[in-house]
């Protein structure tokens, strides 16, 4: 019954005059999607983490069994799943020790691709760390705060100043954690603690013992691919988000939120993927958190007419931070002077992105494309118009946002970031729902839109 009247009201929409029409679609298809459905996703998603070691990692037991959830709710759903392979290069920790000079151990996770190592002695504080008169004379392990200057060259003034390792925290009221991530170019073992590590590290010098050591291998992930079967196959409009998790925590709110809401999103619109005017492609990347690789692999791989037919893309990422904001991507930095931009056409993108938020009567912030680096990217440099929203990273929310989207100031977006906190409970029912509907009513809408035509 519910299908049969949806089906109504998007031929209706689709038949309706013209100023109307494009509009009256998108509603329909935002009231219909589901919370319940797709929190449930979210649900099995956290489920499947703890059951496979905690993550949800590109090449893990995890990160297999959410493709497969994923690929067969589309199939049930009417879609044709397209897999495609993506080969990549990973890195994994297999020791990571650090004895504290009073015999306490410090949790300390190894940065990715740096060289392994094993070093006792004299621990000490080196401020930024990026020059080589930051490093105390006979200093064997050398705590530096993040930022300032790359990493990568923090650690060739590290070894240049005869330091054999470097424990990096970041600085500030962010997220007080160790965040695992790349350190490019570098020149000695990295690890990474909390600044509450770091300062009680610090406050009592003395000699350490450090021991990390890991391994880089290559291996192939997938990206799944759910297109429907009617639309212009000459003006796609392709929706994304990834599947995959860090490596040290479930990733729910990063970015099983996401994939749980584009997944409803695709349910939604199955029975009428016959009749839309554009064709919709969703995307659930596989291998983002090594960098884009899965959608950077996917546009690197089309020929220069698929990535012609490909009219917009959009993305989303953390859509339910527990501190949230909702930000639409300033496609084209018209609200940021400065700041980054968007291929021609990404202005147009933001304004139905914004109105997804709009006709639910709920607030939404611009911001600045540098502040979101994800599958975006690939597009933009392929010259495709992009958007896409988020909720909050790990930056501090401001006062005036949490007047108007409620939470704590002062305090991180998401403070569960790549940790294993990010967990079922790390989801913002309110949030999730509210961008769910933002999301449901942009893919709708372009969908419909005869101006897409090429």
């Amino acid at each position: 019954m519910m299908r049969a009247l949806l089906l109504a009201l998007l031929l209706a929409a689709l038949f309706a005059p013209a100023a109307t029409a494009q509009d009256l679609a998108a509603e329909n298809i935002s009231r219909a999607v589901s919370t319940s459905d797709a929190m449930a996703t979210v649900a099995a998603l956290d489920a499947i983490a703890v059951a496979n070691g905690g993550n949800r990692e590109t090449g893990k037991p995890g990160f297999a069994r959410s493709r497969e959830y994923v690929e067969n709710a589309l199939r049930r759903a009417g879609y044709d799943v397209v897999a495609q392979p993506v080969p990549y290069r990973d890195f994994a920790a297999d020791t990571e020790t650090l004895t504290a000079p009073d015999g306490r151990r410090i949790r300390t996770l190894m940065a990715q691709f740096v060289p392994s190592g094993q070093v006792t002695g004299p621990l000490a504080d080196a401020g930024a760390g990026c020059s080589t008169a930051d490093y105390p004379k006979g200093t064997a392990i050398a705590v530096i705060r993040s930022g300032d200057c790359p990493s990568g060259d923090k650690t060739v003034a590290a070894r240049d100043a005869g330091v054999q390792a470097v424990l990096v925290y970041d600085a500030g009221p962010a997220i007080d954690a160790a965040i695992r991530r790349q350190v490019p170019h570098a020149a000695l073992p990295v690890g990474f603690l909390s600044q509450r590590d770091a300062s009680a590290l610090t406050a009592a010098p003395g000699s350490a013992q450090l021991e990390l050591r890991g391994h880089t291998f290559d291996d192939t992930a997938v990206s799944l691919f759910a297109e429907t079967s009617g639309g212009h196959p000459d003006s796609v409009v392709m929706a994304g988000a990834h599947l995959d998790s860090a490596v040290d925590g479930p990733g729910i709110n990063d970015n099983g939120s996401s994939v749980a809401a584009l997944l409803e999103t695709a349910i939604r619109l199955a029975p009428f993927q016959d009749r839309v005017p554009n064709k919709v492609r969703f995307a659930f990347w596989g291998a983002e958190e090594l960098i884009d690789i899965g959608s950077s692999y996917y546009i690197d791989t089309r020929t220069p007419a698929e990535v012609a037919a490909i009219a917009l893309y959009l993305n989303w990422e953390m859509i339910g931070s527990p501190n949230y904001a909702h930000f639409v991507m300033d496609g084209d930095g018209a609200d940021h002077p400065g700041g980054s931009a968007g291929p021609p056409g990404s202005g147009t993108v933001k304004a139905v992105m914004a109105q997804g938020y709009q006709i639910q009567g709920v607030p939404y912030r611009t911001a600045d494309l540098a502040q979101i680096g994800s599958d975006q990217e690939p597009f933009a440099r392929a010259g495709i118009p992009i958007g896409g929203a988020f909720g909050g990273v790990r930056a501090l929310k401001t006062p005036e946002e949490a007047a108007v989207f409620g939470g704590v100031a002062g305090q991180p977006y998401d403070p569960c970031y790549h940790q294993p906190c990010d967990n079922l409970a790390n989801v913002n029912p309110k949030a999730f729902e509210q961008a769910l509907r933002a999301m449901a009513w942009a893919v709708a809408r372009f969908a419909v839109d005869d101006h897409l035509k090429k």
